[in-house]
């Protein structure tokens, strides 16, 4: 019987690969290989009548007849490529086998094919005909140069497209999602050869949709897209100012590495790089969305057991879309793994690559425990690194996926297709470990952990262990709301400790690029002896939780704020204890800090600019009053080099007398292996600049009744019974304006609301609306920017008798079921002043102006542009003719 010997803390792969070696294996596996052969000889024999098999799935196969109780079967894989036909398949019957590269060769499993029969055309273009395409037998959306992924022709060529206005969806998607937006002129031609293969990839707050087009109004500059978001609210739609890529446009193929598949030919065309020549050159296509399969049956309870791989490559999966497009609510969930396990038991992937993907690299999902991903490498991803487990709350315990462990692996270069793909994705499972691992260049999270947003006791995302892990370069400026770790729900047990986050960033013009990210409901995790630093938006947030401790981290140079808490509630949210918080940048605290429940003690706060340090607008005596920070300081660390980021500590730093622990930040990452050389993928344009100010200048009159305001208004409603919606019940001009309808009872009184993002940072601007009344109405309009906390320019309250309200001063009483016009003017960036002026033009034509009303000083950005009804009680009032520009 095989004895298997792992050597945990140890350089590269000495354990199996030693002793693989002492083990005459039972079947080998070759290129050069016939399955017709016995597979029992590692090469040809001289007459070529015998030698190894062609196939692993039919050594496979050969090992079900010598496995005894007392011998484990093991198969040696010669070096070379096997292109696979269907993906190697392991079942409950294969159980106990080992899997190995021979004598370290590097055999690859590609689930792609070559192109080879290439024409160089006149203008050096490369064409290849492929029937099965034209037939409409296969279809690709990636190809493999020389073993770098290539890309299809994108429109514009640098940067991105702006939605001009959204709109309202077809009846058919109304009520499903969006699936139209108004583009600016000339971004999409009607005329481009096969419009219905051409794609357009817009980004929303964390996630990317991708649709085919269906039509196009040229008249009226709208798009219409197959299939929809995944919804109608903020995140998920297609909103004025959101970018967008066009994609597959035949008429954009004019650089070298791109390629177009022309399907209706069935003619691929590849503009070659400098020095590739047909002769010289590997194409691969991939045809296979799976290349390995565990295929248990654990619901009734047939496991894959007991089965080792090691030292294999699985290259080039396939993704197809479908004709509904992808949309996914996050983290590109519907996307499997092309190494792929269901109902698997203690198997283990060891120095594996998995390189060129289409959706996940690895998915150990239902039923699968105790497996293992070691000494692995996951490169190039169109989707994520590693799923454990599934998105549903299971009962049958055959069912849960737990106890796996993904150990010293680099998972590097993800969301080449589809951006809101994680390094590691954890779903409804329990502990699982992950340590020592590499993650590196993703456009979203790099490790989320848990499926339950809120406070459910049947979470089942506990008792994770996430320690020594190096996780950079996340977020990139492409989309919003991640975290270097982001958690979910009930996470008891679950510890994150010893982990290196840095440089996280989140879209410029969105937000959320957090280094420990505790979302919704995470509920009794501890987070130690992490160094989180430039993470852009915060070191932690916590948007809601309970009973979390954060305790003896390092949180260095975050931009927007260094410690963020969104969400106010009735029980303990955390507790902030012998941590070093160190910034040159914005405030420590950020958003809501308001109520008392949370704890904060024995911290070492320091900004380096020389800044006053203040607590959510308080001084340090005005903060311990509240009883916060008792014993902390306000002093500098002494850390070695921080501006370095050496954050090693001197000895005589004062933090050490707070009861601050060092800890080594030398063990965070892989174990022993060489760095390898630093290949980047690019794949959608990182760090744009901030997109172009949006004007607003809405009428509600082409909008059916009972729809949304659209046009770039994001809409918060907490139920069917407080909402805002387009009406023809009055309008102060034409047909139709926006109805606000009030309900008491809401959890926030400010609900419902709406408001823009306009993103203007200089000039003076224009804002203007009409708005009326009906008793009881309260009316809150303001003007912010993205602070955090955020700071409010021109500010209007209309109390439910209809006075007016600004600056602090009672101005005027609008009537009742009349619109009234309101016209405000405020300077930005050179031009502010922190003065704003307001004209008042009531039903009867009576004009009154007032001039240089007072705002915050700090307010020079307009980025929010809102609208909220403040009253707890049943209450209408319409809102029309909005408008908002720049004055000449």
């Amino acid at each position: 019987m095989i004895l298997k010997i792992i050597i945990v803390m140890g350089t590269l792969n000495f354990a199996l690969n030693s002793f693989a070696s002492a083990v005459k294996p039972d079947f080998y596996v070759s290129p050069n290989g016939n399955d017709h052969w016995s597979g029992r000889m590692a090469t040809p024999n001289a007459r070529r009548d015998d030698g190894p098999f062609a196939t692993l799935q039919h050594a496979i196969l050969a090992c079900r007849s010598i496995r005894t109780e007392n011998h484990t079967p093991v198969i040696a894989i010669r070096g070379g490529e096997y292109f696979l036909k269907s993906p190697i398949t392991l079942y409950p019957e294969d159980s106990r086998i080992e899997i190995i590269n021979y004598n370290r060769e590097k055999p690859i499993f590609s689930g792609g094919t070559p192109i080879r029969d290439w024409k160089v055309a006149s203008d050096g273009v490369w064409k290849a005909h492929l029937n099965s395409v034209r037939e409409g037998k296969w279809d690709f959306w990636q190809l493999f140069v020389n073993n770098q992924r290539r890309y299809r022709p994108r429109l514009p060529e640098n940067g991105y497209y702006y939605i001009k206005s959204s709109e309202p969806s077809t009846p058919d998607m109304a009520n499903l999602g969006s699936n139209r937006f108004q583009f600016h002129k000339g971004d999409i031609n009607p005329n481009w050869n096969h419009l219905d293969d051409v794609e357009v990839l817009v980004f929303q707050n964390w996630t990317m949709s991708r649709f085919d087009i269906k039509s196009v109004d040229q008249a009226a500059d709208i798009v219409t897209l197959n299939g929809h978001t995944q919804g109608n609210s903020g995140w998920a739609d297609m909103p004025t100012g959101n970018r967008y890529i066009v994609e597959n446009v035949k008429e954009a193929l004019k650089k070298p590495g791109q390629w177009y598949l022309d399907k209706e030919s069935g003619v691929l065309s590849y503009i070659p790089l400098p020095g590739e020549h047909p002769g010289n050159t590997q194409v691969i296509a991939p045809v296979l969305d799976k290349l390995l399969i565990f295929q248990g049956d654990p619901t009734n309870g047939k496991f894959v057991r007991d089965v080792t791989i090691q030292g294999l490559s699985f290259e080039h999966s396939n993704w197809v879309m479908g004709p509904g497009g992808q949309s996914v609510g996050q983290s590109e969930i519907n996307l499997s793994g092309a190494v792929y396990a269901i109902g698997a038991r203690n198997c283990t992937l060891s120095n594996c690559t998995v390189e060129h993907i289409g959706g996940y690299g690895v998915e150990f999902g239902m039923g699968c425990q105790d497996c293992v991903l070691e000494r692995s490498q996951l490169l190039d991803l169109g989707a994520g690194g590693v799923k454990l487990g599934v998105t549903d709350i299971l009962s049958n315990p055959n069912e849960i996926a737990s106890h796996n462990k993904v150990y010293d692996c680099l998972i590097a270069h993800g969301g080449r297709l589809h951006p809101a793909g994680c390094g590691i994705w954890i779903g409804q499972s329990p502990d699982n470990i992950l340590s020592h691992n590499e993650i590196e260049d993703f456009y979203y999270t790099g490790i989320s952990v848990g499926w339950t947003w809120g406070y459910d006791t049947h979470a089942m995302a506990t008792g994770n262990l996430i320690e020594y892990n190096l996780i950079h370069d996340i977020g990139q400026g492409v989309l919003s709301d991640m975290g270097g770790i982001y958690t979910l729900g009930l996470q008891t047990g679950t510890v994150i400790h010893n982990n290196i986050f840095h440089d996280i960033n989140c879209y410029v013009s969105g937000y959320g690029g957090w280094g420990i990210y505790f979302d919704e409901g995470t509920t009794n995790i501890l987070a130690k002896d992490n160094l989180v630093y430039n993470a852009y938006s915060g070191g932690l947030h916590q948007h809601y939780g309970m009973n979390n401790r954060v305790t003896n981290n390092i949180f260095a140079f975050a931009t927007t704020a260094q410690l963020i808490r969104t969400r106010a509630e009735d029980h303990l949210s955390f507790t902030l204890d012998h941590n070093i918080v160190y910034w040159n940048k914005g405030p420590l605290l950020g958003s809501n800090w308001s109520g008392d429940e949370y704890k904060l003690d024995y911290n070492d706060y320091w900004d380096e600019s020389g800044a006053p340090v203040t607590f959510a607008g308080k001084t340090i005596e005005q903060w311990r009053a509240q009883g916060e920070d008792i014993h902390s300081l306000i002093a500098d660390p002494v850390f070695v080099n921080p501006n370095k980021y050496d954050f090693r500590l001197k000895p005589d730093s004062p933090a050490l007398k707070l009861g601050f622990k060092p800890f080594d930040m030398s063990k965070a990452g892989r174990l022993g292996h060489p760095v390898p050389e630093k290949v980047m993928y690019p794949a959608f344009p990182t760090f744009p600049g901030p997109r172009p100010p949006q004007t607003i200048s809405q009428g509600f009159e082409y909008l059916p009744v009972g729809s949304l305001p659209m046009a770039g208004a994001i809409v918060y409603e907490e139920n069917s019974q407080a909402t805002i919606r387009v009406t023809d019940d009055k309008a102060a001009t034409g047909f139709h304006s926006l109805k606000f309808t009030d309900a008491p009872g809401q959890i926030h009184r400010y609900d419902p609301f709406m408001y823009y993002s306009p993103d203007f940072t200089n000039g003076v601007l224009e804002g203007s609306f009409d708005y009326c009344p009906e008793p009881g109405a309260i009316l809150d309009h303001e003007w912010r920017n993205d602070d955090n906390p955020y700071k409010v320019g021109p500010s209007v309250h209309i109390n439910e008798s209809g006075w007016l309200y600004a600056d602090g001063k009672r101005l005027v009483q609008l009537p009742m079921n009349e619109f009234a016009h309101i016209d405000i003017t405020c300077g930005l960036g050179a031009k502010a002043d922190a003065k704003w002026n307001l004209i008042i033009t009531l039903p009867n034509k009576q004009t009154y102006r007032y001039e240089n009303l007072s705002c915050d000083p700090k307010f020079k950005t307009l980025n929010w542009f809102g609208f909220s009804s403040d009253a707890d009680a049943h209450t209408v009032f319409y809102i029309d003719n909005i408008h908002l520009s720049p004055v000449s």
